[in-house]
């Protein structure tokens, strides 16, 4: 008797056991056949200075503030200029993104450097994993910039912030004061890519227009690959970093430029979102930024510029429960 209930407890644990895999195997087959849309390869629309493939949800509108701080260094062992607040320049950009839709975000700005900006963002593909894997996003921008005055450019006193002073002859970067002599405009392909839940990198091929140049030798036309990357290191914090490399024949010829780079951390909670990062330029738009950076990054004075941005996201259109 217990030979048969022995037999017969083998026999049902075997099938239960023959049931039970093959739900595993249905259940790990299906989750193959899944296709999920990779999310959050970067927490913001920007990585830092630039832009990211991130494209807000339909409805939501972003506020922010973004600031630079910056010492001008001596000159010839005098000192220029000194302030009391803890740094001798400030430059600032207040400005809003609307998604249209969750593939479509506009936003613009303005910035205390006298220029006006404004850019159109649609994302192409999204990062998938599963069946219809697809190995990477990309996010196509278009945009601009505009200067409300005829900027000049930088003088041999050694201040970055010089490129604002119209005081200076012959630097102008600008051949006249009409509204095309002042105006830029800019593409990029946005490719980015998540490794893993801490780590993610983005490449962004950049073509740049500018309306006019009063040197001869300086190109209407440039082109820029910038480099970007996102590490988490907290539920709520993440260290990046950004390189914009321009090639020789693309930079303005009468003035020396650099690369613009940034390195700084990200700190992300409900709806606010900061970043604190260390920089070589106090510009905004990404068309002036690439293209005329005037300083190495390094910890001379003039050289390191501290900046922070702010966003606050408001939802006009309520989520789903």
């Amino acid at each position: 008797m217990r030979n048969s209930l022995l037999i017969i407890s083998l026999i049902y644990l075997g099938i239960t056991s023959m049931q039970s895999q093959g739900l595993l195997d249905e259940l790990y087959f299906e989750e193959k056949e899944r296709t999920e849309l990779v999310q959050s390869t970067f927490k913001m629309i920007r990585i830092g200075m630039f832009h990211s493939v991130e494209t807000r949800k339909k409805g939501v509108l972003e506020l922010n503030s973004y600031t630079r701080y910056w010492n001008i260094p001596e000159v010839d062992g005098e000192v220029i200029e000194r302030n009391s607040f803890g740094s001798d320049r400030i430059s600032a950009r207040f400005g809003a993104d609307l998604a249209i839709t969750d593939k479509f975000t506009v936003g613009g700005g303005w910035s205390s450097n006298g220029v006006l900006d404004g850019y159109f963002k649609h994302r192409i593909i999204q990062q998938r994993t599963g069946k219809h894997a697809i190995p990477f996003s990309l996010t196509g921008l278009i945009g601009g910039s505009h200067r409300l005055k005829n900027l000049e450019n930088i003088s041999g006193d050694g201040d970055p912030v010089s490129i604002y002073d119209t005081t200076i002859p012959n630097t102008s970067i600008n051949l006249e004061d009409s509204f095309y002599d002042k105006t830029n405009v800019f593409a990029q392909l946005l490719i980015a890519r998540k490794f893993n839940r801490n780590l993610s990198a983005q490449i962004s091929p950049t073509f740049i227009y500018r309306g006019s140049n009063r040197f001869e030798e300086n190109p209407d036309v440039s082109v820029a690959i910038g480099f970007g990357g996102r590490y988490k290191v907290g539920k709520h914090t993440s260290l990046f970093s950004e390189y914009y490399w321009l090639p020789e024949s693309s930079a303005l010829q009468n003035i020396e430029t650099f690369g613009a780079y940034s390195l700084g951390v990200n700190w992300e909670v409900s709806s606010v979102q900061i970043q604190l990062f260390l920089t070589n330029t106090g510009n905004y738009a990404e068309d002036i930024v690439i293209t005329e950076t005037p300083v190495n990054f390094n910890f001379k004075d003039g050289n390191l510029f501290f900046g922070w941005n702010f966003a606050y996201i408001l939802h006009l259109k309520k989520r789903n429960k």
